[in-house]
């Protein structure tokens, strides 16, 4: 019990906190079922594992012809993949995001907190993409979290 606690306790020291858990693709409503179960048979599970294929441009064109997706169908949903990995955004709040003309992380380490605030919240009453409106503490966070991720696609 004592080394479970101990193990437990490192894990939880040692991982990232702006990192998300990523979400099993059929989850997540961001690709057809037919493409989901073609990447799940190419071992692309989660949204980790599909982000981590379409970090790079070249890749993201490849991805296109051989799914037969729009050339910016892909490079939106590599953005939004882009901005799931930080805790507390998912599949609709890094939607809020890009229609609030924050296209990467990039974008959003350098937002400002209170004008992004105001931008989402506007957003979201005109396309009612959440039902959960974030707070001022919720985007300083991600701006902050923004801030610490490595991995950002290739523009």
């Amino acid at each position: 019990m004592k080394r479970t606690i101990l193990g437990i306790m490192f894990f939880l020291t040692t991982v990232s906190s702006a990192y998300a858990s990523h979400y099993d693709l059929p989850d997540v409503d961001l690709l057809p079922a037919e493409i989901v179960t073609k990447l799940a048979n190419d071992k692309i599970d989660t949204t980790e594992d599909l982000f981590a294929l379409l970090m790079r441009k070249s890749d993201r064109v490849k991805f296109a012809k051989q799914y037969n997706i729009a050339q910016k169908d892909v490079d939106n949903l590599a953005r939004k993949l882009e901005l799931m990995q930080i805790v507390g955004i998912g599949p609709k709040a890094a939607t809020l995001l890009l229609l609030s003309d924050i296209p990467n992380i990039n974008a959003l380490a350098n937002a400002t907190a209170n004008a992004l605030l105001d931008t989402l919240q506007r957003v979201n009453r005109e396309k009612n993409v959440t039902g959960v409106q974030p707070d001022l503490t919720v985007v300083t966070d991600w701006i902050n979290k923004a801030k610490q991720i490595t991995n950002r696609i290739e523009e």
